[in-house]
């Protein structure tokens, strides 16, 4: 189980005062966030248009990879988003959960599949057996709802069931619940024990965990003459107003950040010990400690530094990210935001620019090298959700970072086959089986000094 006692990286709780006030701000942005999601898709689309482009997301496959701005369009796909992030923000809300860094990256990592894979007739039946488990063993729902975010990324096995086996309607949509909730009563128990597998070095657990699972049942379903349908469905229209809408998220964020930071520094700023502000130096050198941390499990930027500087480290993170993606493909659609989105949701919980950079300069080196025709959108995806594997940048250093990144991308593409697209999360199978591979010789090469930093550290000494 992934918790602060487990791993050395982690701070003390911050002060009651202070966690009311990073609650407060962040309740505030999830809500915020939310509303402008649904906003803005009402007002790019007509009623007619949202109605029937529901229908059409609720109906599909939603296998990797289904681009909601395709299959319906762009304002569908945000406020599929934005009904996703309400309804779930109010389950966050009821169930009493504390709101930290953790629920930024399950709630913004939620929006961003919501453009391309999650839908709110897929998820319920899972996010119900979250609440089955909670129930049968007597386990405090609020330490469990986030297993229904993040859950949900196994949201295309139940649309597949339900329509895409040739099953009589009434049929498939009872096969289909009984399977979601099955799923979501499952996941709690095998989330718990995976993440020492790759001793918190892939942030995202959930993805090894929904990954196993779903080659396993994908696997009994095949034998038994199921047949999984692959859709490649892509949004390629280069879109000024994407760009736009993105970036003024991303610049919002920034700001709420700097004035969080320096309208309550009484309460924002956290004390030392001894008395002293430990801010004390500035918001560059402070934010310069934070780019320090390995981001390793449990790394929660919120309790650790504050919600002002997390939201800054939110928004830079996002605009390398958006930048790496322009650069890259020149283009957003729903997979590349929601590769982003993730991006920005984890810079709450593990990721800044520092310790992400390495592994997207290893994924495209790898594709350069290679030579291969890897469609734009998939070769920016493989990048941005291959920085599952930043703590282990953060904490081995910048070449292992690209080594890892190499690897990843590599094995990404073809660890697919084994659910066949029904985990949305399949960056952190991929990502959660190369940690569980290669960090135990780079903790060798860390005990024996040999790591490439290490090295450096004793050719200049020398």
């Amino acid at each position: 189980m992934l918790t602060k006692n487990n791993y050395p990286d982690a701070k003390p709780s911050p002060s009651s005062l202070k966690l009311r006030f990073n609650e407060r701000v962040i309740g505030w942005l999830l809500f915020s966030y939310s509303l402008l999601l649904l906003v803005t898709g009402l007002l790019s689309e007509s009623p007619g248009t949202l109605i029937s482009g529901l229908q059409r997301i609720f109906y599909a496959p939603s296998a990797l990879l289904t681009d909601y701005m395709e299959l319906a369009s762009p304002g569908t796909a945000l406020f599929n988003a934005g009904l996703m992030t309400l309804f779930y923000l109010l389950v966050l809300k009821l169930s009493g959960i504390r709101l930290r860094g953790t629920v930024l990256a399950a709630f913004f990592m939620l929006s961003g599949f919501s453009l391309f894979g999650k839908n709110l007739f897929s998820a319920l039946p899972i996010s119900l057996g979250v609440l089955l488990f909670s129930l049968v063993f007597r386990r405090d729902f609020r330490d469990l709802v986030l297993q229904s975010l993040f859950g949900a990324c196994l949201g295309p096995l139940v649309s597949q069931v339900a329509f895409h086996f040739d099953l009589p309607l009434w049929a498939g949509l009872i096969y289909a619940c009984l399977l979601g909730v099955a799923t979501g009563f499952i996941l709690p128990s095998l989330t718990a024990v995976i993440g020492d597998f790759h001793q918190g070095y892939s942030l995202y657990n959930m993805g090894l965990a929904a990954g196993l699972y779903s080659a396993v049942v994908v696997s009994i379903l095949s034998f038994a003459g199921a047949d999984f349908i692959r859709p490649q469905i892509v949004y390629e229209m280069k879109s000024p107003f994407l760009i736009i809408w993105l970036a003024a998220v991303l610049l919002a964020l920034l700001i709420l950040g700097i004035l969080t930071r320096f309208l309550a520094p009484t309460v924002e700023q956290e004390r030392t010990p001894q008395g002293q502000n430990e801010d004390q130096d500035g918001l560059v050198p402070t934010y310069g400690r934070l780019l320090k941390a390995s981001g390793r499990l449990v790394s929660d930027y919120v309790d650790d530094c504050g919600i002002g500087l997390t939201l800054i480290n939110m928004s830079l993170s996002g605009l390398a990210a958006m930048a790496y993606a322009l650069l890259i493909a020149g283009y957003l659609n729903g997979p590349i935001m929601g590769a982003i989105l993730s991006v920005v949701g984890f810079a709450a919980y593990g990721k800044h620019p520092r310790n992400i950079l390495p592994i997207m300069i290893g994924v495209h080196l790898t594709i350069l090298l290679s030579g291969a025709d890897i469609l734009p959108t998939n070769a920016v995806i493989y990048g941005l959700l291959g920085t599952n594997l930043a703590p282990l940048a953060g904490h081995f250093g910048f070449i292992p970072g690209v080594l890892a990144g190499m690897i990843h991308m590599t094995f990404v593409g073809r660890v697919s086959a084994l659910h066949c697209g029904v985990n949305l999360y399949n960056n952190g199978l991929s990502g959660g089986l190369v940690a569980i591979v290669f960090v135990p010789m780079l903790n060798l090469l860390e005990q024996k000094e040999m790591l490439p930093r290490q090295l450096w550290r004793r050719i200049r000494r020398n």
